[in-house]
């Protein structure tokens, strides 16, 4: 059997899907995992899919923060690309935070995954000592995104980033007392327009605000909380597009991170 190289695969993938006539509505969704770690720690993050049947190929990218998370490696790749032993990642970028993923089936028959299985994972270690909320996100770069089924169509993807929260220093001081809040959603994932309660177990300062994947924030106020439950209620409007936003309460040298997710 012939061994292609990681890019000879990528270019073979991307001619052969050149000929593929359409976009079908069908979708295949894929969900990295969320984490809480500290600092030093190592943890997998699994990318999983829903919608993944009959599929001829699929490529896409995933990053993350290099300055927190140094890449460990790819591991538990799904067993039905296993019949395939061609190279399936790309490792050129990892150490900016990048790794490419890309699969063919040169047979042309199609492989079928049931929902929510790992097609595979990648092992981070946390790098900050200090507290901070990041994203496991997904792209096109180094690999570009490409997902197509056995019928010659293109499909659309909807991709779920996880969110990785590290309890840095502050945190692991206060890792035996009871947190300072709690939060919880609905409707999480929303369309139009979601309900966040936040509960302070005491009065406290607190700081509390909405940002991207990338850093931008897109809400936040401060005030001198009392205990009991605080109501949020956000638009749509405040949210530039389908995706993963993070919701942080920062007060008395903790973070307490929320991930919404808007579709």
């Amino acid at each position: 059997m012939i061994h292609f190289t990681y890019t000879v695969r990528v270019i073979l993938a991307v001619v052969l899907l050149l000929y593929f006539p359409s976009i079908t509505e069908a979708q295949v969704s894929i969900y990295a995992s969320d984490h809480t770690v500290q600092p030093e720690e190592s943890f997998t993050v699994d990318v999983t899919a829903q919608g993944f049947q009959n599929i001829l190929g699929c490529q896409f990218s995933v990053s993350w923060d290099s300055e927190a998370f140094e890449f460990r490696g790819a591991e538990n790749l799904n067993q039905a690309f296993l019949d395939y032993p061609f190279d399936h990642f790309s490792f050129v970028q990892a150490s900016q935070g990048r790794l490419g993923f890309l699969w063919f089936d040169n047979s042309l028959a199609g492989i079928s995954i049931e929902d929510d299985e790992i097609l595979f994972s990648v092992r981070l270690k946390a790098l900050q000592e200090e507290s901070g909320a990041h994203a496991f996100s997904f792209g096109g770069e180094p690999t570009a995104i490409e997902v197509a089924d056995t019928a010659e169509n293109v499909l659309n993807v909807e991709f779920f980033e996880g969110s990785l929260i590290i309890e840095g220093v502050s945190n692991i001081r206060n890792k035996n007392r009871t947190s300072l809040v709690q939060i919880n959603s609905a409707p999480n994932p929303f369309k139009e327009q979601t309900q966040v309660d936040i509960h302070f177990l005491h009065s406290a300062p607190a700081h509390i605000t909405i940002h991207d994947v990338l850093g931008a924030t897109l809400y936040q106020e401060s005030a001198n909380y009392q205990s009991g439950p605080y109501r949020l209620n956000f638009s749509r409007d405040i949210f530039p597009q389908p995706g993963t936003y993070i919701l942080e309460v920062r007060s008395e040298g903790i973070l307490v991170a929320h991930k919404l997710i808007v579709i």
